[in-house]
Formats: structure tokens, sequence, C-alpha cells
């Protein structure tokens, strides 16, 4: 018998299964980024961190001031979609552990990525170990209060989201200073219940910090989560809304 997979193995295997047909579902994600990525003035080595298929990377690559991008995922298929660009360098690895030496990174990206850390302290702590001193951090994460039609409907699996706090003290405690945080509500609707939970998966987007039992569904189940989803029909259709919290910081030290 196999050993169990663990988190990050899941969870890698859920954006490798999505990585082919990811950027036909991913328009909130791209929306979120656009507001990430305005206002920034990427410059020097920059990390992108969690990539996914190389959307972004390649729009901080194309920026005149920036000498590389290292895009970086969890995952080996998500790579595989990057298109080659001769200032895009692809690196599979983990948030949490960064194949990174000390103080190489200019600045950090990262689009709708850090929420999937086990832990967001280790995860500042890397990303503080790996930028060079007074070097930007901006990051988009979904914020308390996302997926809120998925949570009334109380038999759906989600993940627990962070708020400006939890992420303050992460940051703040591991090497950061000068946070700042914003927020933003985005949204799409879809026709049916199924739908909306297709989308979900098409972008490797329904890992929950649950047992693995708990995805075991029946015919009850779906019934359920059908009736839960068509109670929160809006006239544009079933909501899957996410507010979406901003941040930016900078790593401690002189420039």
């Amino acid at each position: 018998m196999s050993a169990p997979l663990s988190r990050k193995q899941e969870i890698a295997g859920r954006f490798s299964r999505a990585a082919l047909h990811y950027e036909q579902h991913a328009g909130l994600q791209q929306q979120i980024a656009a507001e990430l990525l305005t206002g920034l003035t990427p410059a020097g080595v920059v990390l992108d961190a969690g990539c996914g298929t190389g959307r972004e990377s390649l729009l901080l690559a194309g920026q005149a001031a920036v000498e590389r991008v290292v895009a970086l995922d969890l995952s080996s298929e998500m790579l595989a979609c990057v298109p080659p660009h001769p200032r895009v360098q692809t690196l599979q690895g983990d948030v949490e552990a960064l194949p990174l030496p000390a103080a190489g990174i200019d600045q950090v990206f990262s689009n709708f990525a850090l929420q999937w850390c086990s832990s967001r302290e280790q995860a500042a702590a890397e990303l503080a170990r790996v930028l060079k001193p007074g070097g930007p951090l901006a990051f988009s994460v979904p914020g308390p209060g996302s997926l809120a039609a998925l949570v009334s409907a109380k038999v759906l699996a989600v993940n627990h989201f962070a708020g400006e706090s939890d992420w303050a003290m992460a940051l703040m405690s591991n090497g950061f200073s000068d946070c700042e945080f914003f927020q933003g509500s985005f949204a799409m609707h879809f026709a049916t219940p199924r739908e909306l939970l297709l989308a979900l998966k098409q972008i490797g987007a329904n890992t929950a910090d649950v047992p693995r039992e708990a995805h075991l569904h029946g015919r009850g189940w779906w019934q359920r989560v059908s009736a839960a989803l068509e109670s929160m029909r809006e006239p544009e259709g079933i909501p899957l809304r996410y507010e979406v919290l901003f941040v930016r910081a900078r790593r401690d030290g002189d420039e």
C-alpha cells in the first residue's frame, strides 16, 4: 500500500492536473494580478513565487528594468506550460524552502499563491532570506470572506483564509517592515452549481485542509450542495467571490 500523500504533494498534484487548461479558467486570477501589478516598478532579479503557467512572469520580464524573472512553482507541469522567454528562468520549488541563495533577489511578486503555504511565518522567513536588504515584496491572497457561498453551503470543505493581522504578524516577525494592506472584491458568476465547482477544479483550487474522507461525495452531497448554491443565486448567476488582500512590504535593511 502506498503512503498517503502529504498536503504539499496533494496541492502540487491538483495544480499539475489543472495545468493544461488552467489559463482558460483563470480569469479571476488574471484580474487580481492586474490590480497587484498596478503601481509596481519591477527591476533587477524578480522572483514570481507561485508563478503557475507564467502569465505574470512574462509580463514582469517585459519590463525594461527587469534583468531576469525566476518563475517558481511547486508543480512541474505548471512550469512546463511557461512559454520560453530569454529573461525567464523556471524553477520548481516550495516557497517555504526556496532553492535559492540568500540575498540574491531584488523583488518578490506573488499572485494568489501564498495561501497554500502551511506556515505564513516560514514563507515570510524564506522570502526575507532570499531578498536583498530593502527589497520590496508584493503579493495577493484570498482574505476572510472569500468563497462565502461555498462556506454557507456547509457541506463544502474550503480553506481558512488568513486576515490582515495574521499576515502582518508573520511578515513583521520575520524580517519585513513598511507593511501596507488594501482589499478588493472580485467575483465571477456561473449559470449552474456544476459549472462553478468545475471552474474551481480546473484551476486546481479545490484543495482543502480537511481529511481526504471529506472529499468522498455521493448523490446526497451533490443535492445539498446544489440547493445551497442555488440559494445564493444573484441576477448575474451563482457567485464565486473572493475578498482579496493585497500586501506590500519591504525587507528590513538598507538598499
